[in-house]
């Protein structure tokens, strides 16, 4: 297999003694790797990533999304000593372990669950694609230790699905509805999610519920709300059905206008399409094309555009206003990326 160009060429920049290499240069050739690469680029990177790991991280989603069993052994013979991660190694390793379905590294990703927040979130995020058999009873046995509080390990509830238990989901809808902080809730949406198709009724009235702050990007926890729609294979047209009969209803005034901006904030996401690492948030539900047609080309039922229904909602709010239209052009834009890449990928 041959390398993709975005691959190719950071491995050409650093082969050039002469040539400066920023991080944000890297990052965003990665960014093009990890979207448009394939096996041979993990394979190709890896050797770069090994040479100074804390510095190449931006790497470390590629190596997670494309690579295999055999470069998930290599990654960790290469950062483990004496069961934990060497000095300076970034945590997404244990993220991309795990991920890649390497299971002998099971252990080694419990033991950093109690860990910082980001070395938890990784452990955690990658015992979230194993199949976690030996851990049940320890699983449940710390999410008991911290049910119902405020803070926790935020990404320890990913893993409640993982002790089999289907009594889980009732408790975490009420742990996340009840007690805990909304600074500390974006593992209870995922861990929801990650119950499944029985999962859908509850995780869509959180979704709308004020006390859960689900779509707010200050505590992070709008992040884990959008992997979560896609997760359950929550489409955002579904979604903005939802939303039109929450307005149309006559909800509190709040809730709407709560409801609108947590909308957009899904739509920014999808634009964006922001790395999660979570395998089965990645499928694609709509084009681009789709959905700028159905939210700002072709007015609803109700006879409303998004920009409309945001201005029936908000008022002539100049905030949401600029938002919406930023949205929309941000739409177009990966709409036309779409057809772009089609025309190039039929040739």
């Amino acid at each position: 297999m041959t390398l993709s160009p975005a691959a190719q060429a950071i491995l050409d920049r650093y082969s050039d003694d002469t040539a400066e290499v920023s991080w944000l240069w890297e990052s965003m050739a990665a960014e093009a790797v990890l979207r448009h690469g394939g096996p041979a680029d993990a394979e190709a990177l890896l050797p770069l990533f090994l040479t100074a790991p804390a510095a190449h991280d931006a790497l470390m989603p590629v190596l997670a999304r494309h690579g295999d069993l055999r470069l998930a052994e290599r990654l960790l013979e290469a950062t483990v000593e004496g069961g934990r991660l060497r000095e300076g190694v970034p945590s997404g390793v244990l993220h991309a372990v795990g991920r890649l379905g390497y299971t002998p590294a099971t252990p080694l990703l419990w033991e950093h669950v109690d860990d910082s927040y980001d070395v938890s979130k990784d452990a955690c995020l990658g015992l979230s694609h194993l199949p976690c058999e030996e851990l049940r009873g320890a699983i449940a046995e710390s999410l008991e230790k911290h049910e119902g509080a405020a803070l926790f390990p935020e990404f320890l509830p990913v893993l409640a699905a993982k002790t089999q238990d289907p009594g889980w989901l009732d408790r975490l809808v009420a742990w996340g509805g009840n007690h805990a902080s909304t600074d500390c809730n974006g593992g209870l949406i995922l861990g929801i999610a990650l119950h499944g198709e029985q999962a859908r009724p509850a995780f869509t009235r959180l979704l709308w519920d004020t006390r859960w702050d689900a779509c707010d990007r200050g505590t992070g926890s709008a992040l884990w709300t959008y992997a979560s729609t896609r997760v359950l294979g929550l489409d955002l047209p579904q979604l903005y059905a939802d939303l039109r009969e929450l307005v149309r209803t006559g909800a509190d005034p709040d809730v709407r206008r709560d409801a609108v901006r947590s909308f957009l904030t899904l739509v920014e996401f999808r634009c964006a399409e922001p790395w999660t690492g979570v395998a089965a948030a990645e499928a694609r539900l709509e084009s681009s094309d789709t959905l700028y047609h159905l939210l700002f080309a072709q007015p609803s039922e109700d006879g409303d555009t998004l920009t409309e229904l945001a201005d029936r909602v908000f008022g002539k709010d100049e905030h949401y206003s600029g938002a919406v239209r930023a949205l929309e052009d941000s739409l177009r834009t990966e709409a036309a990326h779409e057809w772009a890449l089609r025309a190039v990928t039929s040739r």
